[in-house]
């Protein structure tokens, strides 16, 4: 019988090809509707704004787990494309609220409707996974983000 211990080694290799996979396809742009191609973090951006219109940089940054910078510089190109409005915040003037414009919400919209059909592929391909199952992965997954946070500094 297996001990919990080599089963936690079992799936380590498993985690780093799906890994793996999971870094390459964040590097493949897709176009939303809106002729431009968007990286998965791009878009992801558009997304996370569309869901918390009137968030700031560091709030997305919170959500992400990545630094301000990278946020800062993902939210400067979609600036300059015309998918996100930078506001300043009246009651704190360095800050600045984040919203989307015309074409941001039309690429949310797209996105939101790409996700519906992959969620419902992704289940179907999953068989009979019972809600419990994928709350229970979902715990796994939240306990091995802490230990990867625990090696990364986050």
């Amino acid at each position: 019988m297996k001990t919990n211990q080599i089963i936690v080694r079992d799936i380590v290799p498993d985690l780093i090809r799906l890994m793996n996979k999971f870094n390459k396809l964040i590097k493949q742009p897709h176009d939303f509707g809106t002729n431009d191609l968007l990286y998965p973090m791009e878009i992801h951006t558009i997304d996370t704004i569309g869901k918390n219109q009137g968030k700031t940089v560091t709030e997305l940054c919170n959500l992400f787990g990545i630094t301000k910078g990278a946020v800062s510089q993902v939210i400067g190109k979609l600036y300059c494309k015309g998918y996100v409005n930078k506001i300043r915040n009246k009651d704190f003037g360095k800050e600045k609220l984040l919203s989307l414009t015309s074409k941001g919400y039309s690429a949310f919209k797209a996105h939101t409707k790409f996700h519906n059909a992959m969620d419902k592929s992704i289940l179907h391909k999953s068989g009979n996974i019972s809600l419990r199952q994928i709350e229970q992965f979902k715990k796994v997954i939240e306990k091995i983000e802490v230990h990867i946070d625990m090696y990364t500094g986050i």
